[in-house]
Parts: C-alpha cells; sequence; structure tokens
C-alpha cells in the first residue's frame, strides 16, 4: 500500500512539473498572466483602504487583520489551481466522455485528473498571498504557519470542487450550479467572518465550509490555538476522504450507466 501512495505521488509530481514546463515555453504570457493577477488582487487593497479611512475597525479586525483574510484565501486558492486544477475540469471530461482516457491508466484516477492541468495566473494568486501577509503581518513565524495553513486551505478548496464536481456524474449539466457555489465558497473565504449573519455562518461552517479554508487559519495566524488547529486538520482529513468516496461512487455509476450515449 506504501509503494502504491508512493507511486501516485511521484506520479503526480511528474504531472505538475510536466505542466509547469508546458506553461513556460511562452515565458512572456506566463508572467503576464501572474503579474495582471497580483494587480486584479492588489486593486482590492484600495477598497479596505477606504472603508478603513472611514472607520477604525471592521467588526474587531484592522486592516492588518482583514489583509489575513485576503492573503489566506489567495494564497489558498492559488496552490489549489497550480496543484490540483484539473478538478475545475472534471465536468467537461465527464460530460463530454473525456473522463475515459483516465480509467484504462494504471493510476490512481481522482489524483491523475487533478493534477492533469495547471493555471498560469494562480501563482500570482499564491505571490499576492505572500506578499499581503509580509505587508501586513510579517513573521517568521506567520510565514512558516502561513504555508501550512494555505496547504490545507488548498486541500479543503479541491476536496469540495470534487464534491461539487462529481455531483455531474448524477445530474448531467450540473456545472453550472457547481461553479456559482465555489464562487459563494470563496467569497465566503475573502471577508470577515463578522460581516455575515448566523445563519449564513452556520451554512459557512457546514454545507460549504468556507470558514474551515479561510475563518479558521486567519484567527490562528492572530492567536494560534492548538484546539483550533487540531480541528483544522481532522476536518481537512475528513473532508479529503468524503471526496474520495464521492468521487468513486459517481465513477462507478459513470462506468455503468447510459452517459456514453449522452456523450455521444
Amino acid at each position: 500500500m506504501l509503494t502504491a501512495v508512493k507511486n501516485n505521488f511521484k506520479i503526480m509530481f511528474l504531472s505538475i512539473k510536466y505542466n509547469l514546463m508546458r506553461c513556460m515555453e511562452n515565458n512572456v504570457a506566463f508572467m503576464t498572466s501572474i503579474i495582471m493577477m497580483i494587480f486584479n488582487n492588489a486593486s482590492f487593497i484600495i477598497q479596505w483602504l477606504t472603508i478603513f479611512a472611514l472607520k477604525e475597525t471592521v467588526g474587531s479586525y484592522t486592516l492588518n487583520d482583514v489583509m489575513l483574510f485576503w492573503a489566506v484565501s489567495s494564497g489558498s486558492f492559488g496552490l489549489a489551481h497550480i496543484l490540483f486544477n484539473g478538478i475545475h475540469k472534471l465536468p467537461d471530461y465527464i460530460e463530454e466522455g473525456k473522463l475515459d482516457a483516465y480509467l484504462t491508466m494504471p493510476k490512481n484516477v481522482l489524483c491523475y485528473v487533478a493534477t492533469s492541468s495547471l493555471e498560469p495566473s494562480a501563482f500570482g494568486d499564491l505571490i499576492y498571498g505572500y506578499l499581503a501577509l509580509i505587508i501586513f503581518n510579517f513573521s517568521i513565524k506567520n510565514i512558516l504557519l502561513y504555508t501550512l495553513l494555505i496547504i490545507l486551505g488548498s486541500l479543503i478548496f479541491t476536496s469540495f470542487a470534487v464534491i461539487l464536481n462529481s455531483i455531474t456524474f448524477f445530474i448531467f449539466r450540473f456545472s453550472y450550479v457547481t461553479e456559482a457555489l465555489k464562487e459563494v465558497f470563496l467569497n465566503g473565504c475573502l471577508y470577515p467572518d463578522v460581516i455575515f449573519k448566523r445563519a449564513v455562518k452556520i451554512i459557512f461552517f457546514t454545507l460549504i465550509p468556507s470558514a474551515f479554508a479561510s475563518w479558521i487559519p486567519v484567527h490562528l495566524l492572530m492567536n494560534f490555538s492548538l484546539n483550533k488547529f487540531l480541528i483544522l486538520i481532522i476536518f481537512t482529513i475528513f473532508i479529503i476522504i468524503l471526496a474520495f468516496i464521492v468521487f468513486y461512487r459517481g465513477l462507478k455509476n459513470y462506468s455503468s450507466s447510459n452517459l456514453m450515449g449522452i456523450r455521444g
């Protein structure tokens, strides 16, 4: 079993490396997409500077605290699209029959699909996240903890995307709903929890787990708590396992249903 896990990680690494090399074939386009994404994200700082010019805090959060939400969200989102961007193409693979090619490969199907694609502009999100952290909340401890937290955040976001996209196995053209829900997830990550009402917070802790990808990591950066950190680890493991279960249950439906007729 350990050998199989090791081989899967090796294949995933080689796939990501190949995707990166392919993206860098056109260095100008690659660098332009990164720089444009950094500027796009940075434009939202103006919005918060304006808000904090009018009032000192939002709830109990200062400008530096709010920038943590953007740093964590951008970093997690960017890392997820660098490492596992293929997941976001899963509905197309299912609906157009392109997933068939992955079923013949002697590899973990989900892992191979996840690493089959890379989004160049996502490097801009990742870099912006580190820049926001360094400018507004710099410390060596924060950088190290932030790196670990965005890894967990990227796994949570990717797992949530797997669960949503796997519904396409059962409901044709569900991708339109999936994209909307992923936008809700991201918006929940970007903004401080204090601006949301109690009912919305419950949703972000359950059905759409933005709280685990952003709110809890931000609070850990502000004031580290071992209990919260362990809860975050446990939830990350839980949602990864759930994503695998939902995906492979859908894959059985894909293999045994009449989707071939639909795709044709």
